[in-house]
C-alpha cells in the first residue's frame, strides 16, 4: 500500500490535492498555517465574532484558496491564501458595517499585520492542532446536509451564487440562505 508523506509536499501540491478532495492534504496545509490564520484573525475585530469564529472563517478562506489557487499565476500559495483570508475578513467587516454602524475604534487596518516569523512548533502543539483539525473536519462533514455540502463545495470552488443556483436548479436567495445557515452552524 502506497501512502503519501504529506509533510514533504510543497504547499502548491497540497492545494492541488485538496482541490481534488484529499482531506489529508487539507489537514496538512491547515497544520502548517493554523498559527498564521489565528495571527491574521487576531488583527480583526468584527462585531458578533470571537477569535475562534474568525479563525474558522480564515480556515474557510484557506479551503477556498486551495480550490481556486493557480500555480501558474506566479504567486505562492501562502501569499494567495493570506490574501483570500484578508479579503474574507474585509467582507465580514463590510457586512457588519452594513447591518449596523460599528465605531472606527473597533476596526483594525489590514496593513497593521505582524510579519514575525513563526516560532518552532512544539510536538505537543503539533499533536493538539492535528487533533483539533481532525475533529473540525469530522464535525464539518457531520453537521452539513447533502444539499449544504453541495452548495458549500461549489462555493469553495469559486462558483458565484447565480452559478450555484443554476447548477442546482434553485434561486440565488436559497443559495444565500443555505450559505448563511452553514455559517451559523460554524459559529455554533
Amino acid at each position: 500500500m502506497c501512502t503519501k508523506n504529506y509533510s514533504n509536499l510543497e504547499d502548491s501540491a497540497l492545494a492541488m490535492l485538496t482541490k481534488k478532495g484529499d482531506e489529508k492534504a487539507f489537514e496538512e496545509i491547515t497544520i502548517r498555517y493554523i498559527k498564521l490564520i489565528y495571527s491574521i484573525a487576531s488583527n480583526y475585530n468584527v462585531s458578533g465574532y470571537e477569535l475562534q469564529d474568525l479563525a474558522q472563517e480564515g480556515l474557510l478562506a484557506f479551503l477556498i484558496a486551495c480550490s481556486s489557487y493557480d500555480e501558474s499565476s506566479g504567486a505562492s500559495y501562502k501569499n494567495y491564501a493570506v490574501k483570500c483570508a484578508k479579503n474574507r475578513f474585509a467582507d465580514l467587516i463590510k457586512k457588519a458595517n452594513a447591518k449596523s454602524a460599528v465605531p472606527d475604534s473597533q476596526l483594525v487596518p489590514m496593513d497593521e499585520m505582524s510579519d514575525k516569523p513563526d516560532e518552532m512548533q512544539s510536538v505537543e502543539d503539533h499533536v493538539l492542532e492535528r487533533e483539533y483539525l481532525k475533529t473540525f473536519l469530522k464535525h464539518l462533514n457531520s453537521m452539513l446536509t447533502a444539499d449544504e455540502r453541495k452548495v458549500f463545495n461549489m462555493y469553495a470552488e469559486g462558483y458565484a451564487y447565480k452559478e450555484i443556483a443554476e447548477e442546482l436548479d434553485t434561486t440565488t436567495k436559497k443559495v444565500d440562505n443555505i450559505l448563511q445557515k452553514i455559517k451559523r452552524k460554524f459559529r455554533e
